[in-house]
């Protein structure tokens, strides 16, 4: 065999095995990705070592071919450790910083408008237990599929998970693969209830597809060069559904400051596919930005805007994400909710943040009060005969008060009561088996603290009273108080209402509501000011 058929064989043998390993790796094929490199390494490797084989087979001199190798891969990980240092925080902090930095709008509390009307009354894991279970109901697809991890997204409004069916394993996708998953899970995170949505045409594109059809293949062969943040299934205002993928940019150094430059649909059903810039966007998308990404550029702003020895020494004005986080509605966009603490060992808030998913606008609000952990351990204690366990915290303005919002599981993992704390004292706690209920507590404990409590007004509504009825509970009177045409009673506190006492059949009045009906047919409300009737 002469040298030039060896490196002949060697090429063929590398090209071959180079393009299954990519079939199988699916690497990024950018400069900026630590991967590629990898990649590069293994394929310069691989080859060395055929030809080394092939020489030693022949008698040939192998001695250049492993100092050549050699000297290939010495320079290759020279790139990679000069990339990472010149991405290094130690030496970037600054740049860092910026990538939050000119995200961020200082606002008053007085402004945040996150009330109780349409937020996710429960957490990522109730929401799966309940797919799962509402999977379980169906005998044509329990056998057939399992389900995918949800994401939260808002749909007109109002917040909500979709779980994709995966296909249970190779031999029941080679049964299914023509016609495709049957659909999604639909889980409203306000009623807790779920459907199996089936989509015309069947789910043809799923993480659990194979070969040409699987997610993350189908998007490399068609993006080569793309770098990807995760996958996440979205709905559009028809519910068509749709995955939804982030590309990536590094733009500090070579391997540092991960950013999102735009996004790739796919048309869960069909395939079709397309590249979003960032300001092209459709506005029905959530989930651009990832949730782990935004906290860690919020934390590196927080370390870091002050500079790297800062953060060391002094640690002048440095600041963190608290450990949790969850989701709020606002508009037809979702948004990140989390505390900011101080770095220190402390058990206080110093403010919180919303940063919206699919723009990065952050919002930062200067409220301090308890961290979320503290607000769930004295919703715990509550009910510590109960044994429930509380879900992370979300933050609500309820009379005008900062106040966690919190849902209570139990063993099973599923919601059964919850829980309202104030902020600035965490010792202030109620609890309720619907949101109505523990509303009605949590007002009550406000005033008997002598907190000032701001006229309730998410919402007005009028009508004539068709009904009233009065009770008395620890020597105040309260009034229950029906509308024509509307199945719930309003319950005044006459503490509150002085009027209350003179209103009679068939009076017209006005009516201010902390929150819309949830579950109970008693809505704690306020007569509004002025000519109320």
């Amino acid at each position: 065999m002469s040298r030039k058929k060896a490196i002949i064989i060697t090429t063929i043998l590398t090209l071959i095995i180079g393009i299954i390993a990519f079939y199988l790796l699916l690497p990024a094929l950018n400069i900026k990705s630590e991967g590629f490199w990898l990649f590069i390494m293994g394929i310069v490797g691989l080859s060395s070592f055929i030809l080394v084989v092939l020489y030693s087979i022949v008698g040939y001199d192998f001695k250049k071919v492993t100092a050549g190798s050699s000297t290939i891969l010495i320079l290759l990980v020279s790139v990679l450790l000069i990339g990472q240092a010149s991405s290094a925080v130690i030496f970037r902090a600054k740049s860092y910083a910026k990538l939050m930095h000119s995200h961020i709008t200082e606002h008053d509390f007085e402004d945040y408008n996150a009330t109780i009307e349409n937020v996710p009354l429960m957490d990522k894991d109730s929401a799966m237990k309940i797919a799962n279970r509402k999977l379980g109901e169906l005998e044509d697809v329990i056998s057939q599929y399992e389900i995918d991890d949800t994401e939260q997204i808002t749909v007109r409004g109002e917040p909500i998970r979709v779980a994709c069916l995966n296909h249970a394993g190779f031999i029941k996708w080679l049964s299914n693969r023509h016609s495709g998953t049957p659909g999604f899970i639909k889980v409203d995170m306000n009623t807790q209830e779920a459907e199996l949505v089936r989509v015309d045409g069947g789910i043809k594109y799923t993480k659990s597809d194979f070969f040409g059809r699987d997610l993350t293949r189908y998007l490399r062969m068609n993006y080569p060069t793309k770098i990807f943040w995760e996958t996440t299934l979205e709905l559009d205002e028809k519910e068509h559904p749709y995955w939804v993928t982030a590309t990536l940019d590094k733009t500090i150094g070579l391997f540092g400051g991960t950013e999102v430059s735009g996004a790739v649909l796919i048309d869960a059903v069909t395939g079709e596919h397309a590249l979003y810039s960032l300001e092209d966007i459709p506005e029905w998308v959530d989930n651009v930005y990832g949730s782990s990404l935004l906290l860690d550029q919020f934390d590196k702003y927080g370390m870091y805007q002050n500079g790297f020895l800062n953060s060391i020494i002094g640690q002048k004005g440095v600041r963190r994400t608290t450990e949790g986080y969850n989701y709020i509605p606002q508009g037809n966009d979702n948004w990140i909710y989390t505390g900011i603490t101080s770095v220190g060992k402390d058990e206080s808030n110093i403010g919180f943040i919303l940063v919206n998913k699919r723009t990065k606008e952050t919002h930062y609000y200067g409220v301090s009060g308890a961290e979320e952990f503290s607000a769930m351990n004295s919703a715990e204690g509550a009910v510590q005969h109960l044994g429930y366990r509380s879900t992370f915290p979300l933050l609500l303005k309820i009379g005008g008060q900062p106040t966690y919002l919190v849902s209570l599981k139990d063993s099973g993992g599923l919601v059964k009561m919850y829980a309202m704390v104030n902020v600035a004292k965490y010792q202030i706690v109620a609890t309720g088996s619907n949101i109505s209920e523990t509303l009605s507590q949590y007002s009550k404990l406000l005033k008997d603290s002598g907190i000032n409590v701001s006229g309730l007004g998410s919402k007005s509504i009028s009508g004539i009273i068709e009904d009233i009825k009065m009770a008395t509970v620890e020597g105040n009177s309260n009034y229950f108080i029906k509308l024509k045409g509307d199945a719930s009673y309003y319950l005044l506190d006459i503490r509150d209402n002085k009027r209350a006492g003179i209103l009679s059949l068939g009076d017209h009045i006005i009516l201010n509501l902390e929150v819309i009906d949830n579950g109970s047919d008693i809505v704690p409300a306020q007569l509004q000011d002025g000519d109320g009737f």
